[in-house]
């Protein structure tokens, strides 16, 4: 306990000293770090989307934490019969425990967890090129208003960036001689592919390359350990399937064989350019609108610079550093080319795990231009400057707003039910696309009961209420549910939060 507490001392003087020594470049980070978690907390309360994905996850935590319902599986994957394993279950379950349930408190904790990957963004630049670097990735990822929003969703492929830097990191050590981090390095892959597996997959075969370049420093034992503390993070899914007859093996075998999801370029009727033309636009679009919210010739401008700056400055960024980086963007991209599962659709989120990597190289691509002397700095500034208004204009919007259906939205749907209601027991009925209310399933456990002591019956009783949500994309649906909701209850009043709408009826109709 003594050499423990001498060493904490120790690390807390020399930490103390780097600042001193180093007061502009930690007030920098200071700022970009309070900045961004305004931006990732502000309003959190009010603008939080609680939706379908949302509320079945929180459902899942409640029965953990109530009736002590453990599971092997997290969240379903886009893929039939596919699901990811539970750590991201595991790890919100302690943030819904310390906010009582509140899916706030949940998504406070995410967001915290995202201002932790970009102090590990400004770590990661300066290991590898500087101090400058690392602050330039700090910056534009704290301030992307693409990278905020994403920040502020409560779901499983958020927490990814912030393993993805650990992972990175520890393959920075792996590659500079350290070769034992190669076993955390495995452990840390094994959890981020249960965090979003259509963009980690894709993690395996850059962590393989990146193995195979620097084979000669590795050893059976390494190799062992690292295949060990990869295997351990996939034992709750292997158990799993043995208990439920090779559910998940099958549901594996479809999507590589049947269903051939990886194959020749020109899948689904497509020739090769066409796939490759597709492929390369969508990259354009993704990695370009992390840097700016906006069209026209300014991202066609961002795309020659950063072009430029890897061919220009190759020298000076493919270090050990960079090379880890650029063998981490490229290899998944080359990967999602011959992707043709889930019909051939890939999302923006399935890149958030290689995003930390584009947002490193680039900014080494900027510091070395500021060394071109008096012409580079001026594009660099001109940049900063474009870039910090155009992305600053949208988050304020954001942040006044949100975007779609906000938890305010619904608490106050809610808290009119039971105003109208006057403590007395009443049914509610939802229609939430795509037709399953997880959200207020939910929302009625945690804030209608926990805030005014009951739940809606189940048994049919006269007072009624129905509360539905828009569905642009089905609207037939909402309009049948509607008329067979009219034979139900007659509507004595209506009110509307934003794009919900809650219906007071009084029952017409009694099932037998």
């Amino acid at each position: 306990m003594k050499k423990l507490l001498e060493r904490i001392k120790c690390l807390l003087i020399k930490t103390f000293k780097e600042i001193n020594h180093h007061k502009l470049e930690y007030l920098l980070l200071f700022l970009i770090l309070s900045f961004s978690a305004f931006f990732r907390l502000f309003h959190l309360d009010k603008l939080l989307g609680f939706w379908y994905d949302q509320g079945r996850d929180a459902l899942v935590i409640w029965d953990l934490l109530h009736y002590r319902k453990f599971f092997l599986i997290g969240p379903v994957t886009g893929i039939e019969g596919i699901f990811l394993g539970p750590f991201y279950y595991y790890l919100l379950a302690p943030l819904y425990w310390l906010g009582k349930g509140s899916p706030v408190f949940a998504a406070s904790g995410l967001s915290w967890l995202t201002v932790g990957t970009i102090f590990l963004l400004y770590w990661a630049g300066k290991k590898m090129f500087g101090a400058t670097v690392g602050l330039l990735a700090a910056f534009l990822y704290g301030f992307s208003y693409s990278n905020v929003v994403f920040s502020r969703w409560l779901a499983n492929p958020n927490p990814l960036p912030f393993f993805t830097m650990v992972l990175l990191l520890f393959l920075y050590g792996f590659v500079n001689g350290r070769k034992h981090f190669l076993i955390y390095a495995a452990f840390v892959l094994g959890l981020c592919l249960q965090l979003e597996a259509a963009a980690a997959a894709f993690f395996i075969p850059s962590v393989a390359v990146i193995v195979f370049w620097k084979r000669k420093q590795l050893n059976l034992k390494i190799l062992f350990l690292a295949f060990l503390a990869f295997f351990i993070t996939l034992i709750p899914q292997i158990y799993f399937n043995f208990r439920h007859q090779g559910i998940l093996l099958e549901a594996f075998k479809k999507f590589l064989i049947t269903d051939k999801s990886f194959g020749s370029l020109g899948h689904l009727g497509q020739s090769f350019t066409s796939v490759l033309g597709t492929r390369l636009l969508l990259y354009y679009d993704v990695f370009i609108a992390k840097l700016l919210p906006v069209g026209g010739d300014w991202k066609v401008i961002l795309l020659a610079l950063f072009s430029a700056g890897l061919i220009f400055f190759r020298k000076k960024i493919f270090n050990s550093g960079g090379r880890l980086l650029f063998l981490w963007l490229l290899v998944p991209l080359i990967g999602y080319v011959f992707y043709r599962g889930n019909n051939g659709y890939v999302w923006d989120y399935y890149f958030v795990g290689i995003i930390p990597a584009f947002f490193l190289l680039f900014s080494s691509c900027l510091y070395f231009l500021t060394k071109q002397g008096l012409f580079g700095k001026g594009i660099v500034y001109i940049f900063l400057i474009a870039f910090t208004l155009f992305n600053l204009r949208p988050i304020n919007n954001f942040l006044k707003t949100g975007i779609g259906i906000t938890l305010r939205a619904q608490t106050r749907a809610i808290d009119w039910m039971y105003g109208q209601a006057k403590g007395k027991p009443f049914n509610a009925d939802f229609y939430v696309p795509p037709q399953i209310f997880y959200s207020y399933s939910y929302l009625m456990k945690w804030y209608g009961n926990g805030k005014f002591g009951f739940e809606p019956e189940t048994k049919q009783i006269q007072e009624l209420y129905t509360l539905y949500e828009p569905d642009g994309e089905h609207p037939q649906f909402l309009k049948a549910w509607l008329k067979r909701q009219d034979t139900i209850g007659k509507v004595i009043s209506e009110h509307f939060w934003g794009d919900i709408t809650v219906q007071k009826r009084e029952r017409i109709k009694f099932d037998d």
